[in-house]
């Protein structure tokens, strides 16, 4: 097996720890595969969209900056049915949006999600 080497942040290797430690791991490398195994799905599903799909969009960003949040909603305000808005602890909003649309424009705000800095999750459930 390949040995690869890349730069994480402290926070980055405090999840790659607590996964390990939460599902039994044997150690730091076998938690990247499982998280890559993990985008590997999502990107199975993402490119299987065809057609006009409908889901659930998911996101959390800080309350205190939604600049990126606003400017993506408004560039796919024709795909969002539904947007809720509730408040979190710790300074943290969730946003929840029912979209329906082209498969290529869904995934495209998908990618403009979670590509934006300003988010801390995201997540579409296709249904």
């Amino acid at each position: 097996m390949p040995v690869v080497s890349v730069s994480l942040t402290e926070k980055n290797l405090e999840v790659i720890d607590r996964l390990q430690e939460i599902f039994g791991l044997k150690g730091r490398s076998e938690a990247v595969r499982a998280c890559l195994r993990s985008a590997e799905d999502e990107i199975r599903e993402r490119e299987g969209m065809t057609g006009d799909v409908e889901g659930v969009l998911i996101v959390v960003h800080d309350s205190h900056d939604s600049r990126g949040l606003d400017n993506i909603r408004h560039l796919h305000m024709d795909l969002i049915g539904t947007q809720i808005h509730s408040h979190l602890r710790n300074d943290k909003c969730l946003e929840v949006f029912i979209v329906r649309g082209e498969s290529r424009r869904i995934r495209d705000m998908i990618n403009l999600f979670r590509g934006s800095e300003d988010l801390e999750y995201v997540k579409f459930v296709q249904s």
